[in-house]
């Protein structure tokens, strides 16, 4: 079974580029280009089949809304969030194209990841080899496409916004029971997101609760959910990317820039290297400040031999020796006896000592 605490790098990041590339083959190119520039180890697709998502006899309605034809084509009105018709047949790349997209990102040496909405985009996703099956959030407590998913025993990131850690424990149970591997990412489905819904304390719990590592699918407007979320262990990151968040279509607006992106990306990456590990203990780092400042003991007043050491008879300052004795020792030398006698302002050292 695939290990997904393997990843290349730490945390690992996804570029969502979604259906930002508004239907277009060149943009689309042009978005992976830019996802490996700003460091993303991977690109992230959405695959829909039409007349296997929609209900048989049935078609999606007419989509009106602009779509962008490039990063400055942008001058026309906006169609709110929520109000495009679903699915919109315009934003579908075509296979020929995701075969392209295939080979593109192999040569430029960045992983590829797709949705697939439906079930015949998950044969063909599996077919086309990709690195990991993605379920979107939607989908996490859809239980039939989950199990269709969990089948075909390819590794799959499942996100679970609008779920229940109910939901999320029954869909794991369905990975496990075909040996699927598979992680969670923490996610809320709002575009974009408030810092108010990010609930970023869900990721311990998950992990807690899976017992298994969990990651952060982010819907905001910054950062600030990915730092968080890398602060507390999340071992995937992903983050919807644009050319320009005032291009026309669905996501764009909940998107990052690349300027944007790529400094969330350095500072994810220096947060996961901050967290170092849970030992506690004095660094070779700190070494020089420690030198410069720390206090040895002395005697306070003259000590006489076999006198034992008191509160009142010794104290800590500074020495600027480096011989005596820390004042982490305190209680290793408290009650000992002088074996000789110690004027005062003498530095103490073991051998002084019975």
């Amino acid at each position: 079974m695939v290990k997904f605490t393997n990843f290349k790098s730490k945390p690992y990041i996804i570029a969502e580029i979604g259906i930002n590339h508004n239907g277009r083959l060149s943009l689309a190119k042009k978005l992976i280009v830019n996802s490996k520039k700003s460091g993303a180890d991977a690109v992230k697709f959405q695959k829909r089949d039409v007349n296997d998502l929609v209900n048989f006899n049935t078609s999606p309605g007419h989509s009106k809304g602009y779509l962008s034809k490039n990063e400055n084509d942008i001058n026309k009105k906006n169609t709110k969030f929520g109000s495009w018709v679903y699915p919109d047949v315009r934003l579908e790349l075509s296979e020929n194209d995701y075969k392209k997209i295939k080979k593109f990102t192999k040569k430029i040496g960045i992983d590829l990841i797709i949705t697939p909405w439906d079930e015949k985009s998950v044969n063909f996703v599996k077919k086309l080899g990709v690195k990991f099956f993605k379920i979107a959030s939607i989908d996490a407590n859809n239980y039939h496409f989950c199990e269709y998913v969990a089948k075909k025993k390819f590794p799959t990131i499942i996100s679970t916004g609008m779920c229940t850690y109910k939901e999320i424990l029954r869909t794991q149970k369905i990975f496990k029971k075909y040996k699927t591997p598979h992680i969670f990412l923490h996610c809320t489905s709002a575009y974009p997101s408030d810092e108010k819904d990010k609930n970023l304390k869900c990721i311990p719990k998950l992990r807690s609760l899976l017992n298994d590592e969990v990651g952060f699918s982010g819907h905001g407007v910054g950062a600030t959910g990915a730092i968080g979320a890398t602060a507390l262990g999340a071992k995937i990151i992903e983050k919807h990317v644009t050319l320009n968040k005032k291009m026309l279509g669905p996501d764009h607006a909940a998107s990052l820039e690349f300027s944007t992106f790529k400094n969330m990306v350095d500072l994810c990456r220096k947060v996961n290297i901050s967290l170092g590990n849970s030992e506690k203990k004095f660094l070779k780092s700190e070494a020089v400040l420690h030198n410069v400042l720390v206090r040895k003991f002395v005697a306070r007043e003259d000590i006489k031999k076999g006198k034992k050491l008191n509160f009142n008879n010794i104290k800590t300052a500074l020495t600027y020796s480096k011989k005596g004795i820390l004042p982490k020792d305190y209680f290793k030398i408290f009650g000992k006896k002088s074996k000789k006698l110690l004027k005062k302002g003498h530095i103490l050292q073991k051998i002084d000592l019975k």
